[in-house]
């Protein structure tokens, strides 16, 4: 439900593939559907959504389900992650000096704002700028940049200062978050983009979307893109059901095996490269979890298995403690095995007896998961509490996130040099497991590196440590299951989130 960052692909972390894509990518994933279609008139999308969503499309604020589809269709970015590759999107080239302390950002020819204006350096300037700075949720991405300083060249070239030497700069900065919009633009009420979608409306929790029919990747094949806002898995699945959308973003592993055999309905699966990294977090910083005997305790004390057969009924994986398995970069670290005679051991030397663990359904099956975790630490000689929390409410305060020791988490499986880079770095707001002073020495270290094999080899060693020490019991991956109506097709997911410029309709 809550999207946290980007989606990972098939080519190597260290030496990304990097290729121009326009709007008009070929990326497939869960909702992609095979055969010739026709274009549609209207297509309605069932997208999860929180009750303190206001403003679709501000880039400021947008993080989760419908805001970020409507972000993602109404602005480009200058690189995004599509179908396993760094791909440039607005940018033509991004390049490091010999230190990687400043890039420099070279602009696609022919792309024009909403409003008619072509896009320039200063557009990009000014993005970066504002989605770097508070109120920003995104500013801590753009910690390492010198905004201050930043420069347009001349109409198509942008210098990018690094306050420090970022060798990664490209995918642990650009492909994370980087949308750009008009220069100037402060206020995002009626948001302009470049994007394949101009935003004509909301009323109530549904977002009316028409298309860019002069977009520079191509005319959209759906004219109006409709994005209701339905906060419950089920509710999602029911609204298709009964006609009320087209296509239900994210329903329940239950809802999917009971609609398997529906002749209405397919569902969608997205396989590993579009999946969520399911984790009990810990926080190193927190009583009990400073322990590391607890930390090691916990790991050792689940079965990932079960957790995989009962909360997602098999629709997907187990996990090794580190996001990024099957993705470029891995470390292939070993297949965390359950030990309950040692993990009573080390829970009865660090005199751990009781636990709590806040937790809700902030995805299908999340709660299920937390109470089988439960039953499973029980064995272990420990009682564990649960602490449920809305759906809604439970990212509605990201101060609040590091103050939990233990609490189910969620990440989009995504290259684990990316995902340490952007969630476990000091200064990052989904930081819950909180690594220590010596942890964030040795990543700033690897992300400076400009040598692209020696950086993937740092970041390798950063996983085995967070695979010993770390705070994240990531037990499994949650395949990405969609739901749609017989014959809709032409769904891409880019940087995990579904795009409709190219759906169609039955032939």
């Amino acid at each position: 439900m809550f999207r946290l960052g980007l989606l990972a692909g098939v080519t190597a972390v260290g030496a990304p593939v990097l290729s121009s894509c326009g709007g008009g990518g070929t990326s497939t994933g869960a909702g992609q559907s095979g055969g010739a279609g026709k274009p549609l008139a209207t297509l309605k999308v069932g997208a999860p959504h929180q009750v303190t969503d206001s403003e679709p499309g501000n880039p400021l604020t947008s993080s989760i389900g419908a805001t970020l589809l409507v972000l993602r269709h109404v602005y480009d970015s200058l690189m995004v992650l599509d179908n396993g590759e760094y791909r440039y999107q607005l940018a033509e080239s991004v390049e490091p000096n010999a230190d990687a302390t400043a890039w420099t950002i070279r602009l696609r020819e022919g792309v024009t704002f909403h409003d008619g204006k072509p896009l320039k350096a200063a557009d990009v300037v000014h993005s970066l700028r504002t989605v770097g700075s508070k109120p920003s949720n995104r500013a801590s991405v753009y910690g390492v940049v010198d905004l201050a300083n930043m420069s347009a060249v001349d109409d198509r070239t942008v210098k990018v200062p690094l306050l420090v030497p970022r060798g990664d700069f490209k995918e642990s900065v650009l492909v994370v978050f980087s949308p750009v919009f008009p220069d100037g633009l402060a206020q995002f009420a009626k948001p302009i983009g470049s994007g394949p979608y101009k935003m004509v409306g909301r009323n109530g929790t549904t977002t009316t979307l028409v298309a860019n029919e002069q977009y520079w990747g191509g005319k959209p094949t759906v004219g109006e893109l409709q994005v209701v806002g339905i906060l419950d898995a089920a509710a999602r699945l029911s609204a298709l059901k009964a006609g009320q959308v087209d296509y239900a973003i994210s329903v329940s592993a239950t809802g999917a095996k009971t609609e398997a055999g529906s002749a209405d309905i397919e569902i969608r699966r997205g396989g590993a490269a579009n999946s969520n990294a399911l984790s009990f977090a810990m926080n190193q910083q927190l009583a009990p979890f400073d322990n590391p005997k607890v930390r090691k305790a916990v790991r050792l004390a689940v079965d990932r298995q079960a957790l995989v057969d009962n909360a997602l009924l098999g629709l997907g994986s187990p996990a090794d403690d580190v996001v990024g398995k099957t993705l470029p970069g891995y470390a292939d670290l070993p297949a965390r095995g359950r030990d309950l005679d040692q993990a009573r051991r080390l829970f009865a030397e660090a005199g751990v007896t009781k636990l709590t663990l806040r937790t809700g359904e902030i995805v299908p099956g999340m709660l299920n998961a937390s109470k089988l975790l439960a039953q499973q630490l029980a064995e272990a000689g420990v009682e564990l509490t649960l602490q449920e929390s809305a759906p809604d409410a439970y990212y509605a305060d990201l101060t609040t996130l590091t103050k939990h020791p233990f609490q189910a988490f969620y990440y989009v499986n995504r290259p684990a040099s990316v995902h340490l880079a952007a969630v476990t770095n000091a200064k990052a707001p989904f930081n819950v497991t909180g690594p220590p002073a010596g942890y964030q020495t040795r990543l700033a270290a690897a992300q400076a590196m400009a040598d692209d094999k020696a950086r993937e080899q740092a970041f390798r060693a950063l996983q085995k440590e967070f695979y010993d020490e770390g705070g994240d019991v990531v037990w499994g991956f949650q395949e990405q299951l969609d739901a749609a109506r017989k014959g809709i097709g032409g769904v891409r997911v880019v940087q995990s989130v579904q795009l409709f410029d190219q759906a169609t309709g039955p032939a």
